[in-house]
């Protein structure tokens, strides 16, 4: 017990580390589900520690979810780490992404994403989420969603960042 009074540092190397394997941990068993489920080839982008704001037809006030978010060839897709809660929005409904700080009129004061889209109720929607380096997520979506299906459903619509 002596040792440990002058020996803080140690306690507290003890913890970062045992956060930081955590952390490795929770990534490793995401990246395990993403592979089994959509295969390694197929994933053009992904992040870790996306939180995700709700739909616009969501009812109430903006719910943040945090989780991962997948940008594949024909989609973008959410899933929330703890909730389970998933989001998929085919190319070929994705209206318009861009740039805002307020989500279902509520400032968040933060940058987001956000993505208008054909619901599946055949309504128009906007996803919003906050993800790292958002202008390089608006050009991936733009680059590799969006252009691509130009021809879309979506009729109208236009792309800004």
């Amino acid at each position: 017990m002596e040792f440990l009074k002058h020996q803080q540092w140690l306690i507290i190397a003890v913890v970062f580390f045992g956060i930081m394997a955590y952390i490795a941990w929770v990534r490793w068993q995401d990246r395990r589900w993403i592979d089994r489920r959509f295969g390694t080839d197929n994933v053009l982008a992904i992040s870790f520690g996306v939180n995700f704001f709700g739909s616009a037809s969501d009812p109430g006030k903006p719910r943040k979810s945090s989780g991962f978010l997948l940008l594949l060839p024909d989609r973008l897709f959410y899933r929330s780490r703890i909730k389970k809660l998933e989001l998929e929005i085919p190319a070929v409904q994705i209206a318009r992404v861009y740039h805002d700080r307020s989500h279902k009129g509520v400032n968040l004061h933060q940058s987001l994403v956000k993505i208008d889209f054909i619901n599946a109720r055949n309504e128009r929607d906007t996803a919003a989420f906050k993800v790292p380096y958002p202008p390089q997520w608006i050009t991936a979506i733009e680059n590799n969603l969006v252009k691509k299906t130009s021809g879309s459903k979506v009729q109208g619509s236009k792309v800004q960042s």
